[in-house]
């Protein structure tokens, strides 16, 4: 038996296979991937960060059947649904079904589905409430589902609920499931329309029984698209705890780039094993101290530490201690101010930035004062049909070192070629001009490798859990193969292995990377 209502029942609704837009849904906050590599091969970066979206932003089957349901609901509506209009249209189906259209009380027994036209349903085999405040109570097993707009995504089961499906407020005991993107469990789960607390409770985005990562906390609150607080909280890696805080803040916000609180774990030929830490520490608004554990087997214990303030103007560090590049080379500030802000245009396709540094600077027992200094523009992608894009990028840069007093200004530029065959396999090719680079600087780090340069390769998606990546480096000017990288990633529960082969150079490297929060 199935009704709908709006104080009053309008007529019998059906399910229709339809989704939701996904313009619809919060977007998401994820774990963007660089490469380190020698052959432009991060050009096909955007491949494994959209895998990461689309994995962070997958509903649930449940999540999905609302969605579906719901977009039936509005398909069969009587007349059109007027946004302010409350309560909205809402579907009760059950085995049994008692209503009291005075009071609004009603019974429900078995298989019981209360859906709410917004993307909220509750589930149970016994419910009970009141229509006209929207109340229900469960006193056994339950199961709340939420895909409402500008709120929490919600998948969770647990005992003794109390929820009111119209403001979208309510508890729940001994539950788990999923919040947004994290997988919780707690003693006790509250609903609100901006943000979900969980007491006593767990997050991991490790859907594992045994998750590879977790945090545990006495309270955790979870705002959607903004933040996730922890307080009195335990870091664990599967069984074993690897840290404490007693508040840690993890900032979601879309686009943003976040310290993991867990930490990363790799492998080079040239500098062993390396475990890295980094701790975000806010000292002000916009103002944050980080510093870096380094742990390495050939290097020992050292580290890094970064006082770093963000604002609209751009993003100002003070930087001190081992800092390493894109391609895993290394340089020691003593310390270095640096600087940097990006701009993109509303109403063109073109983005610009500049980046300045200055301080001392040390590498292979050359210490100097390093002054650098670049503007840089770039075009957007340009579609040339059938799934290839073209775009460009140049700057200009000058560079004074106080080692050896040399100026060393320059023009870079280069065009890129993406070409996406199909869902699995897709390429690029890029030529890059470069008059700073390698061959003229005092410190190889962060430049150029090549003045003139080919760079060709290809991505091949070979199962579900691994991807494939081929990436070369032509050198025109000494008409020679410079690089020849291979790369195979393999995605576990919670943890993706990056292994890099780098052929002209016999060196191997391996990462292990947590999803972070």
């Amino acid at each position: 038996m199935k009704m709908m209502v709006r104080r009053v029942f309008p007529r019998k609704s059906a399910l229709l296979a339809a989704v939701f837009a996904a313009s619809c849904l919060p977007s998401a906050a994820f774990a963007e991937y660089h490469s380190s590599t020698d052959t432009a091969a991060d050009v096909l970066d955007y491949i494994e960060n959209e895998r990461r979206a689309a994995r962070e932003n997958r509903l649930s089957e449940a999540q999905e059947q609302l969605v579906r349901d719901t977009a039936a609901m509005q398909a069969h509506l009587r007349q059109p649904m007027e946004d302010h209009l409350k309560p909205l249209p809402t579907a009760f189906e059950g085995d049994e079904l008692f209503y009291d259209q005075v009071t609004g009380e009603f019974f429900a027994r078995g298989s019981v589905k209360i859906t709410e036209i917004d993307n909220r349903r509750v589930l149970s085999d016994e419910i009970k409430g009141n229509a006209l405040t929207q109340d229900v109570a469960v006193e056994n097993e339950a199961h709340i589902v939420q895909v409402t707009p500008d709120m929490a995504q919600v998948d969770v089961r647990g005992w003794k609920l109390s929820y009111n499906y119209g403001t979208g407020i309510g508890k729940i005991e001994d539950a788990s499931g999923k919040v947004n993107h994290q997988y919780v469990s707690g003693k006790r789960i509250e609903v609100y329309p901006d943000k979900v607390i969980i007491h006593e409770g767990r997050a991991t985005k490790c859907h594992a029984k045994t998750p590879d990562y977790s945090v545990s906390a006495e309270r955790i609150e979870i705002y959607p698209n903004d933040k996730i607080v922890f307080y009195n909280s335990d870091f664990w890696l599967k069984k074993t705890r690897v840290g404490h805080r007693d508040k840690y803040t993890a900032d979601i916000r879309p686009d943003h780039k976040d310290m993991p609180p867990f930490p990363s774990v790799r492998y080079t030929k040239s500098d062993g094993l390396i475990i890295e830490q980094d701790f975000a520490l806010p000292v002000a608004e916009r103002l944050d101290f980080i510093p870096t554990l380094l742990v390495s087997t050939k290097e020992g214990v050292h580290g890094r530490a970064e006082l770093r303030y963000g604002g609209r103007y751009g993003t100002l560090s003070l930087q001190y201690g081992y800092w390493q590049d894109n391609d895993d080379r290394w340089i020691r500030r003593e310390p270095s101010l640096h600087y940097e802000l990006g701009y993109h245009f509303k109403d063109a396709p073109i983005g610009w930035g500049i980046e300045a540094d200055h301080g001392r600077w040390y590498n292979d027992g050359i210490k100097s004062t390093h002054t650098y200094g670049k503007i840089g523009v770039y075009h957007d992608p340009i579609p040339l049909g059938r799934g290839a894009l073209l775009s460009f990028a140049a700057d200009y840069s000058v560079t004074k070192e106080s080692y050896d007093r040399s100026r060393i200004t320059g023009f870079s530029w280069s065009a890129t070629l993406v070409k996406k065959f199909s869902d699995r396999l897709a390429a690029y090719g890029k030529y890059s001009y470069a008059q700073v680079y390698a061959g003229n600087s005092l410190f190889y780090y962060d430049v150029a490798d090549y003045h003139r340069a080919l760079y060709t390769g290809f991505s091949y998606q070979l199962t579900e859990r691994d991807r494939f990546v081929c990436g070369t480096a032509y050198d025109i000017d000494r008409r020679t193969l410079g690089d020849v990288d291979y790369y195979w990633y393999h995605d576990m529960h919670c943890v993706q292995l990056v292994t890099r082969y780098r052929a002209k150079r016999d060196s191997w490297s391996v990462r292990l990377n947590f999803t972070p929060w």
